[in-house]
């Protein structure tokens, strides 16, 4: 019944779980989950409920920043040229925008770029470059780009260009980089916080500037929309300073929201002031890659960039088409992708599946690949033909580091790069169905026999402790995302009442009741079990669920959403069990 591996955590700290209800006043249930999971002390527990400007660290911290801070600081001072090179994703589209607002000050010509997936590939465009050569560019700063291209932005410094790289993506296995590079990631950096995004490092170096006296157009401040954006559409973890800089920035889109970001909330149809981080992973991120995936990707940056509000709805509306394309085509490639695994015989012992297709769409291979490792639990490539070559993107798995996984390959690869979750890659058509083999056969190992996704539960949940006060609680925690999940609660052992039915568009509206008689209602949407209501009326079920927010004409109250369920007292492995067993092996 259960899709999902439930690993439930280990019973939590009684006596820690006390002390945080009692010191910082809250109820039992939200004592239990900061137990669960593993904060220190009460300290620790108001530091992640309440983050401050504690979190920021000081941007000089990184190695060469004060280098970068002089390039800009001379460009602007001799009005120089200044190119701003993007990428065509949202944290490359926000750095980029978030970049030419700050430098954009009326001193010195700044332009703006973001490459075309299809015509210029990933990383740094070469069209780019000689733009910047004939226009005599003086300045060339990339955004989540241009660690893994030396050789292009070599061109630049022979020309006597200067080039600043803020990225952080994960450098060559030959360590080759050039340019003046702000990458948290890089061996041997100083900066102590190594999960910035691309828009994160260029908001370092925004901060940067503003206190060594460089001021830009608007102030650092004014930008934390941009980063809070980029950051949870490109799965940074909502840790540290990124979790501080996101609840920044969501609260600045709720309070004084930019043209653009008003204009995707319209669209979207999200109530003003309730933006949660949700909404940039699922609403906004999606309309603002759409055009670089089926397009051009520019509307998306210069939705970004504009102040006009009518300019910002005809862009949003540009953004809207593209992204009803995106979906029918991910939805193609999707499908097909998934009959072809199922044909496959070997399909439970995969390593990962490696798929190419002349006939997909290579702008949203992504978003395919990602659902294709959501739904078998193994790490997924898929690749289109394009000019000759095979392009391709590939998402994994927790546990699974996909980036370090291609190295030994790269001698395959025309070009390849990315992080842990996320890999783009080009090779020449010959050289797949031995990667394809080897990969899979890699990974057979790594993941052993181990089938689906693991879903962390955090801790259990009575039916009367699903109130207001949890709600409030909940509200604290956020933003919710990759480095801080939102909670997965296990409320035991329930009895599914006859009143529960399909509803809507196949989901499934469950009524239940705890031992005690105490009652309650959940959803579960998408319903894909095979079982219908009266299969499941009078059985005794265990259910994982997330609690949720909901405004009914006027009145708040919790929200059940069902993760996964199954059989109760099917005891699910607890992660200090796993663990364990690990060890021994």
């Amino acid at each position: 019944m259960n899709k999902y591996r439930w690993v439930v955590k280990d019973d939590p700290n009684d006596a820690l779980a006390n002390e945080i209800a009692r010191t910082l006043g809250l109820s039992p249930a939200a004592a239990r989950l900061c137990a669960s999971r593993e904060f220190a002390d009460c300290a620790a527990v108001g530091a992640y409920l309440d983050p401050s400007l504690d979190h920021a660290h000081d941007p000089f911290l990184f190695a060469r920043m004060r280098d970068a801070v002089a390039l800009v600081e001379r460009a602007l001072r001799e009005k120089r040229a200044i190119l701003v090179h993007g990428d065509y994703d949202v944290d490359g589209i926000s750095g980029a925008a978030l970049l030419y607002r700050y430098l954009n000050r009326g001193d010195s010509p700044v332009s703006r770029f973001v490459p075309d997936r299809r015509k210029d590939g990933y990383g740094v465009a070469e069209r780019a470059i000689d733009w910047a050569l004939e226009q005599k560019v003086g300045l060339f700063i990339a955004v989540d780009c241009g660690t893994s291209d030396a050789e292009r932005l070599r061109r630049l410094e022979s020309a006597g260009i200067d080039v600043i790289v803020c990225d952080h993506h994960l450098l060559p296995v030959d360590g080759d980089v050039a340019g003046v590079l702000l990458n948290p990631v890089r061996p041997g950096e100083t900066y102590p916080f190594a999960s910035l995004c691309g828009t994160g490092v260029a908001f370092k170096l925004v901060q940067a500037l503003e206190a060594s006296g460089v001021r830009g157009a608007v102030s650092a401040d004014s930008l934390i929309d941009l980063v809070a954006l980029a950051t949870v559409a490109d799965v940074a973890p909502l840790i540290g300073e990124n979790r501080y800089f996101t609840r920044l920035g969501i609260e600045r889109m709720n309070q004084s929201p930019r043209p653009g970001v008003e204009a995707l909330r319209n669209f979207a149809r999200l109530a003003a002031g309730e933006i949660n981080a949700r909404h940039l992973s699922f609403a906004f991120a999606p309309r603002l890659n759409a055009p670089g995936r089926v397009t051009r990707p520019k509307p998306a940056l210069e939705l970004l960039c504009v102040d006009a509000k009518d300019q910002a709805f005809h862009l949003a509306s540009i953004l809207e088409t593209d992204n009803e394309r995106r979906r029918a085509l991910t939805k193609q490639v999707e499908e097909e992708a998934a009959g072809a695994i199922a044909g496959m015989q070997d399909r439970d012992e995969r390593g990962a599946f490696v798929l190419a297709n002349d006939a997909w769409d290579e702008g949203v291979l992504g978003i395919a690949a990602a659902r294709i490792a959501e739904q078998y639990g193994r790490p997924a490539i898929l690749m289109a033909s394009s000019g000759g070559m095979l392009k391709g993107s590939g998402r994994s798995v927790p546990g699974v580091d996909l980036k370090a996984q291609l190295d030994p390959f790269r001698e395959l690869f025309v070009r390849y790069g990315g992080h842990a979750q996320a890999i783009g890659l080009t090779m020449e058509p010959d050289r797949f169905a031995r990667f394809a083999s080897a990969l899979d056969d890699r990974l057979r190992t790594v993941l052993g026999p181990e089938r689906g996704l693991p879903l962390s539960i955090d801790a259990l949940l009575a039916i009367p402790e699903c109130d207001l006060d949890l709600l409030k609680f909940l509200a604290r925690c956020e933003p919710f995302g990759a480095g801080n999940d939102e909670p997965v609660w296990l409320i035991r052992d329930v009895q599914i009442a006859r009143e529960t039915s399909l509803v809507g568009d196949g989901h499934m509206k469950f009524f239940f009741h705890d031992a005690n008689g105490a009652r309650a209602s959940a959803i579960m949407f998408q319903w894909d079990r095979p079982f219908s209501p009266e299969d499941l009326h009078g059985r005794a079920l265990d259910l994982a669920v997330r609690v949720r927010k909901h405004v009914y004409m006027g009145t708040v109250y919790p929200d059940l959403r069902i993760v996964d369920l199954m059989e109760a007292g099917s005891a699910p492995p607890r992660a200090g069990d796993l663990a364990r067993q690990r060890a021994q092996v």
